[in-house]
C-alpha cells in the first residue's frame, strides 16, 4: 500500500513537469521569424493585412504544428500581438514626413479563401493619417512593426501605397 502510494505520487509529479514544460512553449508560434504585409486602401481606412513568416519569407500555415496560434493550450489572442505602424508622405519620389505613428486598429486572426496561410488582419482609419501640405502624390511609405511577449519584434514595409484619396 505504501509502494502504491509512492508510486502515485511520483507520477502525478511526473505529470506536473511534463505539464510545466509544455506551458513554457505557449505564447509562441514555431518558425515564426517575419512578417510581410499588403496594404488595401478603402473610403475609409487601409486595410493591413499581416503574413506571418519563416526565415525564407514563406507564409506559415495554419495547423502546422501544436504550437498553432488557435489551438489548445498554446492558444495565441490577437491580443497578445502588440503592433506599430509609420506612413510617411511622400514628396518627389522619395519618403518625406511621418504623418501616422500609431497602433493598428482592430488587429485580428484572418484566413483568406482556399488558403491556409497564418494571417493577421488590422486597419489604418484614414481620420488618423496627418495632411501633409508638401506631397505631391497620394501614395506614401507604410513601415508595420508586430511582436509577442516572447517573439519579435517584426517589421516589413510597403513603398509608394495610396495613403490618401484622391
Amino acid at each position: 500500500m505504501f509502494r502504491l502510494k509512492l508510486q502515485l505520487r511520483a507520477v502525478i509529479l511526473v505529470c506536473i513537469c511534463i505539464f510545466t514544460l509544455l506551458a513554457c512553449g505557449t505564447g509562441e508560434i514555431q518558425n515564426f521569424e517575419g512578417i510581410s504585409i499588403i496594404s488595401e486602401p478603402r473610403v475609409d481606412r487601409i486595410n493591413i493585412t499581416i503574413y506571418l513568416t519563416d526565415k525564407h519569407g514563406i507564409p506559415l500555415i495554419w495547423n502546422q504544428s501544436i504550437l498553432s496560434p488557435s489551438v489548445g493550450v498554446s492558444t495565441i489572442s490577437d491580443a497578445d500581438f502588440v503592433t506599430n505602424a509609420k506612413i510617411y508622405s511622400m514628396r518627389n519620389g522619395e519618403r518625406n514626413r511621418l504623418v501616422y505613428d500609431g497602433r493598428l486598429v482592430d488587429v485580428r486572426w484572418g484566413q483568406e479563401l482556399n488558403s491556409l496561410d497564418r494571417l493577421l488582419k488590422a486597419e489604418i482609419p484614414r481620420a488618423l493619417i496627418d495632411e501633409d501640405p508638401d506631397r505631391d502624390t497620394t501614395t506614401g511609405v507604410i513601415t508595420v512593426e508586430v511582436k509577442t511577449e516572447k517573439q519579435g519584434p517584426f517589421t516589413d514595409t510597403i513603398e509608394k501605397t495610396a495613403i490618401y484619396r484622391n
